[in-house]
């Protein structure tokens, strides 16, 4: 009885139904493998952290998954009409459930992508300034001149206007200062610079040289996003832009510096201002 039993299942179809199976199986487990190696290589040109390329791979390993079992389950007449339908209400509820963490995660998945800025880089999203310190599928982890990590959601960070201050590894940044719009003794723009912000600026790079890879320059600052338009000067106060360049690494070393450098600046300004009235 028990040979009749194994006879019977040994039959020409059956034979057929076990191969194609193995075929599909097998022909997963090649797309699977060429697939990681791809991305693998994706991300070793593109300079993807570890637990990005790690979360590519999964994603890329479930697609297969269901379309290998999308294949295997008709080999064995089985129906899929329904196990679809159940997976399409089931994708629904969960995708109206976490629309929010949905769009995070399509916004990383296209930051990551096109490369807008990278780790490491110094940015101004929207109103947050600072260094990337991490690209998540749902955030970006931006280090502020508080010492702080700011997490912006990436839905957010696509929405707002990016400004890139690093090319490689070098940070071209420009901030400003500003002084009184009516000074004393009629001071023009040229001198204040000379006498105010020059001299102070020569001994800071001097003293600094380590930080910066060359000495800070001093211009007349344009409009807020650093574009050729409005002069810096209004009713409320003169606005000089300094362009200040160092490496992406000595980025603690600026946030501790930029600041001693202003107040140098104010200090100067102080001095000259006081010696303008009592010379005038």
């Amino acid at each position: 009885m028990q040979e009749l039993v194994i006879l019977d299942f040994v039959t020409l179809e059956n034979v057929f139904l076990v191969l194609k199976l193995a075929i599909v199986l097998v022909g997963a487990i090649v797309v699977d493998q060429v697939v990681e190696g791809a991305i693998k290589r994706y991300s070793r040109r593109i300079g993807l952290v570890e637990h990005i390329e790690n979360m590519f791979k999964v994603i890329a390993r479930i697609v297969i998954f269901v379309v290998a079992i999308t294949i295997i389950l008709p080999i064995f007449n089985i129906d899929t009409g329904v196990i679809l339908s159940i997976s399409a209400l089931s994708g629904a509820a969960i995708g109206f459930a976490a629309t929010q963490t949905v769009g995070n995660f399509l916004a990383g998945l296209y930051i990551m992508i096109s490369r807008p800025f990278t780790v490491s880089d110094y940015v101004k999203i929207g109103d947050v300034e600072g260094q990337v310190r991490e690209i998540t599928v749902n955030y970006t982890k931006i280090y502020m001149s508080t010492h702080n990590i700011m997490d912006i959601p990436n839905r957010q960070v696509l929405d707002s206007r990016i400004l890139n201050y690093s090319k490689k590894d070098i940070v071209d940044y420009t901030f400003r200062i500003g002084f009184p719009p009516t000074l004393p003794g009629n001071i023009t723009n040229a001198k204040l610079i000379e006498n105010c912000i020059a001299p102070v600026i020569n001994s800071f790079y001097d003293r600094h040289k380590k930080v910066f890879i060359k000495k800070l320059e001093v211009t007349i600052a344009t409009d807020y996003m650093g574009y050729m338009g409005s002069v810096g000067l209004d009713r409320l106060q003169r606005t000089f832009a300094l362009r200040a360049l160092f490496k992406e690494r000595d980025i603690n070393a600026f946030y501790e510096l930029q600041p001693e450098l202003v107040n140098e600046i104010i200090k100067s300004w102080d001095k000259y201002s006081k010696k303008v009235v009592k010379d005038a």
